[in-house]
């Protein structure tokens, strides 16, 4: 009953509780810029916290503005030649129903129901409008989340009086910023060498839209196990319509071939034990957050398992729960 009402109470307060955990995750990034760039020297001393904050925020903005200029672009054409393209579609349609000489034709409206080149455009361009309409509220979580930054030790120190529950508490939190930051960081490096992989062999073979796969593959690849699939099957199947299933067969092990290598042999091994979740788990995580969330749940279920899975780690009384959570079933560490 307990974690029923959990859920609803998640559901219905996602208008509140999504922009937070976003805001969380930009102060996280916002966070690790700012130590890299204190790490920089300026003569015989290094950058000071204040500048480095403000170049951590100037990066940030630059590279937001950036990508959503390029998504904008890449969206805009992809529902411009939307029109001529769905004309292809059905041609394709006509010489698939004779071809196979099919009893139960399929029709134009039906394969639309399905796939539509405009709907997948404008879904696209909707995860980046769903963020961008919490960007107000988020701000105003990021700017607050800075301000309690600078006293959050001395509110720990004060919670916890106990030298040892105090120094327990802040390596959990401490553990918790690390596995998050080395998620956020090899996820994003991973997705960008997919999506450029991926847009390189888009542009040798010639195929339309190529800036726009590659940033669905990119945007998707933060979706786990599902978003790769997905990611890989549309330009394939635009692919058969564009040239011939000869084509879309070459297109799709090369694409496979990228995904594979990037996301099941490297990014594991850069990822070490920061993502020690069972894949199994995250398949779980995956249906239950995107149900209460949707797709924005889809992206944020990693990040939200790794942080329950630390937390469940560190006490005795659900330990097992952390077991089971895990793909080795080894939590000591955390």
């Amino acid at each position: 009953m307990g974690l029923v009402l959990a859920f609803y109470l998640l559901y219905i307060g996602k208008a509140i509780i999504i922009p937070l955990i976003i805001a969380v995750i930009i102060w996280y990034i916002l966070i690790a810029l700012a130590e890299g760039y204190e790490k920089i020297r300026l003569g015989s001393k290094n950058v000071p916290y204040w500048l480095a904050l403000i170049l951590s925020f100037a990066t940030f903005a630059l590279a937001a503005w950036i990508f959503v200029g390029f998504v904008n672009n890449s969206v805009n054409e992809v529902i411009a030649s939307a029109p001529k393209f769905q004309a292809k579609f059905q041609f394709f349609i006509n010489d698939l129903n004779t071809r196979f000489d099919l009893q139960d034709r399929i029709t134009y409206g039906e394969f639309l129901d399905y796939i539509n080149l405009t709907t997948v455009a404008t879904t696209a361009a909707g995860i980046i409008t769903t963020v961008a309409g919490f960007a107000t509220m988020i701000s105003i979580y990021v700017l607050f989340l800075f301000l309690e930054y600078r006293t959050f030790n001395w509110k720990i120190k004060t919670l916890f009086p106990n030298p040892k529950t105090r120094l327990a508490t802040e390596n959990l939190i401490k553990k918790i910023q690390q596995d998050i930051n080395t998620y956020l960081k090899i996820k994003t490096l991973i997705s960008f060498v997919t999506a450029f992989s991926c847009y390189a062999v888009l542009m040798a073979m010639g195929i339309q839209f190529a800036s726009f796969w590659a940033v669905l593959v990119f945007v998707l690849n933060f979706i786990p196990n599902v978003g790769s699939l997905v990611a890989v099957f549309l330009p394939v199947l635009f692919t058969v319509v564009q040239y011939d299933v000869a084509h879309a067969f070459l297109l799709a092990v090369l694409l496979t071939t990228i995904q594979m290598t990037l996301g099941s042999i490297i990014e594991p091994r850069l990822m070490g034990k920061s993502l020690n979740l069972s894949p199994l788990v995250i398949i779980i995580s995956l249906v239950v957050w995107g149900s209460i969330w949707g797709v924005v749940g889809m992206f944020l279920c990693v990040p939200i398992m790794v942080i329950i899975n630390i937390i469940l780690a560190k006490f005795d009384s659900t330990r097992p729960i952390a077991v089971l959570l895990s793909s080795t079933g080894d939590v000591s560490a955390d």
